[in-house]
């Protein structure tokens, strides 16, 4: 009968070595998601590189036709092309360029007539006229340009200030 009554050292013995046990569940569990979160960030990390080297791809394999004519220009102008022609493959080249970089969301924008707005805009210089309202952009030195709602150059422009 004394072998099945338990003192209290040996009762709080079995309670340490029960809370140990959980406390190194507890800390292998810990370990296991510390590793899998280690495991997730490299793993998203190299997904992002991917995907930026493949949005990087497409762009450049959008912009080789372009590289090609730009080619093929400079090898008419070496021979006896006419300025008009020369002209008319430039036009082409731009449009074809532009229409490259629409494609991969780059678009252009002006603020020409429109109140001045920092965010979309770079005031370069100021001209007083009783012509236009005060702060409005009168004319542009540089088209603005923006991939979706965000800004990549804001346009460089001229506004009007109230007149002397």
């Amino acid at each position: 009968m004394t072998e099945d009554k338990k003192g209290p050292v040996t009762i709080l013995k079995e309670q340490f070595e029960a809370k140990a046990a959980a406390c190194k569940t507890l800390q292998d569990e810990y370990l296991r998601a510390l590793a899998d979160f280690e495991n997730l960030r490299r793993r998203t990390e190299r997904d992002r590189e991917l995907s930026r080297r493949v949005a990087l791809e497409a762009l450049v394999v959008d912009l080789l036709p372009v590289l090609d004519d730009f080619e093929r220009a400079i090898q008419a102008a070496e021979t006896s092309a006419t300025i008009d022609g020369l002209k008319k493959g430039m036009e082409l080249i731009h449009r074809q360029l532009r229409d490259a970089l629409c494609r991969h969301g780059l678009n252009d924008y002006s603020c020409v007539g429109a109140q001045f707005d920092p965010r979309r805009a770079e005031a370069v210089s100021f001209v007083h006229t009783d012509a236009h309202e005060p702060n409005t952009v009168v004319s542009e030195m540089c088209k603005g340009y923006a991939c979706g709602d965000r800004i990549l150059r804001p346009a460089k422009v001229v506004v009007a200030k109230a007149g002397k």
